[in-house]
């Protein structure tokens, strides 16, 4: 059986994040990855905030900046908004995490892709997974929304997920392709809302729906396609679930721990989790390290204060999935100035609703564009 120190199960942001740190720290990390490589048939949008994008130094071939948002009502009419010095960052994904799983190998780790782990058994002393001939001294499942992980240790699962689905798209060039453009539709984006911007090499189309609701992204796409470009075509698609209910309950124990979306580590409000993916995937991993070879606490009690539980955006959360506001009075509220000013600082600062800086850049700059 194969010895390693740490063994990550998912090759996605999170899983990278934490064995690139891992194996810097000199740890042996396996990586087991069940699709054909990192970057294969990937679900994710690929849209980065500012803050991770500039911690990464992501290569800028792999990437397009997005400086606004058009916030759209369901007739949509539209508001812009700004924020001074602040951008999203569009990605190519599939060689985002290939460069990523690169940044992981050069440091050390081994990344076994098409690997599909079922059974995982855990001991004091070490973590067995059976059916890869391996045992770790620690685990990390990062195997996404529906962790198989989670369930085999009987660590927390994900209750709460929207549906989300994303066409690659050729066409709507006549929009500004600096803008990141957001629709308010209870019809096709009940409890979300539905998103196109120019990507690195086409746009992305995509909604999500709270749950218990139908996603409808080839209606939402005819809508637009009415509106704004008749000829735009559908490249290709991609779908799955968002967790939105906060972090789950136990996401560790012991000697093992779940990551990113396996862990509910997603803004509730947002749904935004590459960042937290990232973020606490790279501290995870300088933990396990000093864990590992310096007798340190477990690396999820050294980490615990990172790990966000996002309060006030789980109620939020919570009364979005249960009140449903009519179109009507989405298209009147747009034009409101507080309305207009909370939206600012739920796209472009991740600061937090209460940061006293991010109200204040918003009250007090000209975020609202003409």
């Amino acid at each position: 059986m194969e010895q390693c120190d740490l063994a990550i199960v998912g090759g996605s942001f999170a899983g990278l994040s934490c064995a690139r740190e891992a194996a810097h720290n000199g740890l042996a990390t396996q990586v087991f990855e069940r699709k054909v490589a990192p970057g294969a048939y990937t679900q994710s949008t690929g849209l980065f905030v500012q803050e991770i994008a500039e911690q990464m130094a992501l290569p800028e071939r792999l990437i397009r900046r997005i400086t606004g948002v058009r916030l759209y009502a369901p007739n949509l009419n539209y508001v812009d908004l700004k924020s001074p010095g602040y951008e999203f960052i569009a990605t190519d994904t599939p060689k985002l995490l290939t460069w990523m799983a690169e940044q992981a190998q050069q440091a050390g780790a081994i990344i076994s892709a098409s690997e599909q782990v079922q059974n995982v058994v855990q001991y004091a002393d070490r973590v067995v997974l059976p059916e890869q001939d391996t045992a770790a001294r620690y685990l990390v499942a990062a195997d996404g929304a529906n962790s198989t992980v989670a369930r085999a240790l009987g660590l927390g699962t994900n209750k709460v997920m929207l549906s989300g689905a994303e066409y690659e798209v050729d066409g709507f060039h006549d929009l500004p392709d600096d803008m990141l453009h957001v629709f308010i539709s209870n019809e096709y984006a009940p409890g979300y809302i539905g998103w196109l911007f120019k990507g690195v090499h086409s746009a992305q189309l995509g909604i999500a729906v709270k749950p218990g609701h139908r996603v409808r992204l080839r209606a939402f796409f005819e809508l637009l396609k009415q509106r704004f470009d008749p000829n735009a075509k559908m490249l290709s698609g991609r779908g799955g679930y968002i967790p939105c209910g906060g972090v789950v309950h136990p996401w560790a124990r012991d000697n093992a721990c779940l990551l990113g979306d396996a862990a509910g580590m997603v803004s509730p409000l947002t749904a935004g989790g590459i960042h937290p993916s990232i973020e606490v995937g790279q501290q995870l991993g300088a933990a396990i390290a000093m864990h590992l070879r310096h007798d340190l606490p477990l690396p999820q009690e050294q980490i615990r204060a990172l790990v966000k539980t996002y309060p006030v955006k789980r109620q939020l959360r919570r009364i979005a999935n249960l009140v449903s506001f009519s179109d009507h009075i989405s298209n009147h509220v747009i034009n409101n100035t507080a309305f207009q000013r909370a939206a600012q600082l739920i796209f472009f600062h991740n600061r937090g609703l209460f940061s006293k800086r991010a109200w204040g850049e918003i009250l007090f700059s000209k975020g609202l564009a003409p």
